[in-house]
Order: C-alpha cells, then structure tokens, then sequence
C-alpha cells in the first residue's frame, strides 16, 4: 500500500465543525480509521473476474467490476493494475485457456508481474423487488375521503469478495457485502410513483464498493465529541475557538492548562474530562486514558466518564492497529 502522508497521530483528526450553543458544546472530528486486511506490504492490485450466480458475466458484474475499479484509482492507495493489460499479457503467454484473469491464472500471473493483490468476487444475490399497499381509507377535517397508496421497492445486491496474494495464491481476506437498497413512494388516491431501479442499483453498487475500499485502505469517519461546560472553566469555549481556525496544540494546551488550577473535585473532574476528550481524538489515546482515570477519581460513580474510558481504549486500539498500516 502507498504510504499515506498523514501524520498518524494529529493530521488524522480534523476539526469537521463545532456547536457551541447549549450546556455543553460539542465538535465533529474527522477521525481516520485501520482498514480491515494490512495489505501495507502490496502496493500493486487489480480487480480480477466477478461474476453473477451462476458463474457467468453479466452487465451487473461488469459495472460492479468498473465501479470498484473507480473507486481504487480515487483512493491513490494502490497502483492499479490495468485488467485489460493482465488479460494481453495472459493471451501473450499462452496462460490459461480462456485468456482471462481469473483464480487458475492469477499464480502464473504473478510470476511476471510480481507481489500484487488480486480481487475475485462473485454476485450472491441480484434481483428487484416492489412491493405494493394501501392504507385504509379516511376522511379529512373537510369530509374529503382518502387513502393512501405505497409502492416499495428493493434491490437485493450481495457480492462476496476475496482478496489473493497472486504470487503465493494464499486468500488474504474473503469478505460477503450486503449492498441492498431501499425506496418507498406514496400517494393520496393514486397509484403511487414508479421507483427508479436503475438509480436503486447504483446505491447498491456505491454501497459495495464503500465497504470494500474500508475493507482495504484506512478511511475517514466523522465523530462527534462533546464537552462539559462550567463558568469556572473559560478555557473550553477559548479551546473550541482555536480549534476553529485549526490552532490544535493551542487549544490542547489551554485544557491542559486548566487541570492544574485549584478547584472543587467536580469542576476539577469536568477540566480533566475536556482535556481526556481532546487528547482521545487527538491521537494521543494512552494519555487520554490517565488523564479520563483523573476525573473518575474524583467522581467515581460518572457513568460518562467510565464509558468515555472505553471509548479511549477503543481509539487507542484502532490507533496502533493503523500504525501498522500506514
């Protein structure tokens, strides 16, 4: 995998926004996330055979293919191997009957091209739905007699997914992606509207796709985190403004600092939870943890401190297994 030029433990978590009306304000942080399988040791990959059911291709199984394609050139992680190209080079040297990429050639592949990952999936389930009801009939306020018509429609999109190493031929990660999509449309003493089954399958596709690309290379989440506010502690809301305009260590600081004034155990408590919280999505998660410990000393029977204790374990798991990614 392409080595990310985010810093893994401040550049990873980015202000999204900030709410600062009410008792306790809150921030959204783009918090960036280990992918599911290391593939930090293959930079090269490409999407070989999909097919439907019955192990054929089809028109879905094609899109399927361009649409995961697409989304492997966004992410700049990978070199994307050009599936055309793989299927020349096969034709070239007589590998393979068909002249396909697929499991059988995928080794003998790899011993031209080198280290790389190869994806096969198949198409479990593809089929459309609808699904049609009325309401029972009303009266308005005005006498007008009434019923309301629905028409659902589902798409049922389920592809499993398995990554090779095509140079030992050994199954890296296998992975079954629901992408089934939903739509319901009503009206009043009518047929309801037709559902679009085209645009229905293009959310199935975006669906499966996302999941695989999570499945693969690290990737952003938005979390929000909130804060306990108190008059004894202006340091927060001064935080939340630097973190505005991106000034992170400023704003560290000033919760830091507030930890070490001298107040009463539950004002205290509330300044070591700010600056635990800051340092949870900052990066610095072992460090959040003692500093969140601080405040559930003084008061220990704080369900939210305890669960905000979790949540830093949490992040610290998720941080060091992105380390190994990146």
């Amino acid at each position: 995998m392409k080595k990310s030029k985010l810093n893994v433990l401040i550049c990873a978590f980015t202000l999204v926004s900030a709410t600062f009306m009410g008792c306790n304000p809150s921030i959204e942080l783009t918090v960036k996330r280990p992918a599911e399988v290391n593939l930090k040791d293959y930079k090269k990959i490409s999407i070989g055979d999909i097919t439907n059911a019955y192990g054929r291709v089809d028109q879905h199984s094609k899109d399927l293919v361009d649409e995961l394609t697409s989304k492997l050139f966004e992410s700049k992680s990978f070199d994307v191997l050009d599936r055309q190209n793989l299927n020349k080079i096969l034709k070239e040297q007589e590998l393979g009957q068909s002249g396909l990429v697929d499991e059988e050639t995928a080794a003998e592949l790899g011993k031209i091209i080198g280290s790389a990952v190869m994806v096969f999936g198949r198409i479990q389930a593809d089929k459309y739905e609808e699904k049609l009801s009325k309401s029972e009939p009303w009266t308005t306020d005005k006498g007008e007699k009434m019923q309301t018509f629905y028409r659902e429609g589902t798409h049922t999109f389920i592809v499993n997914l398995k990554l090779i190493d095509i140079v030992t031929a050994k199954v890296l990660a296998v992975k079954t992606i629901d992408g089934t999509h939903k739509d319901k449309k009503s009206a009043n003493n009518k047929a309801a509207p037709e559902i679009d089954k085209n645009l229905l399958f293009s959310f199935a596709l975006k669906k499966v796709s996302t999941d695989f690309m999570k499945m693969i290379a690290p990737y952003d989440v938005t979390v929000r985190a909130t804060f306990e506010r108190d008059s004894k502690l202006p340091e927060l809301d001064q935080c939340l403004t630097l973190l505005k305009i991106d000034e992170w260590d400023a704003g560290l600081k000033l919760l830091e600092d507030a930890t070490k004034k001298p107040l009463e155990p539950k004002v205290k408590a509330k300044a070591f939870y700010n600056y635990g919280i800051l340092l949870m999505y900052g990066g610095q998660a072992e460090k959040a943890i003692d500093t969140l410990m601080e405040a559930m000393k003084l008061v220990p029977t704080s369900r939210k401190y305890q669960n905000a204790i979790i949540q830093a374990k949490r992040e610290k798991a998720q941080a060091d297994k992105l380390k190994e990614q990146l």
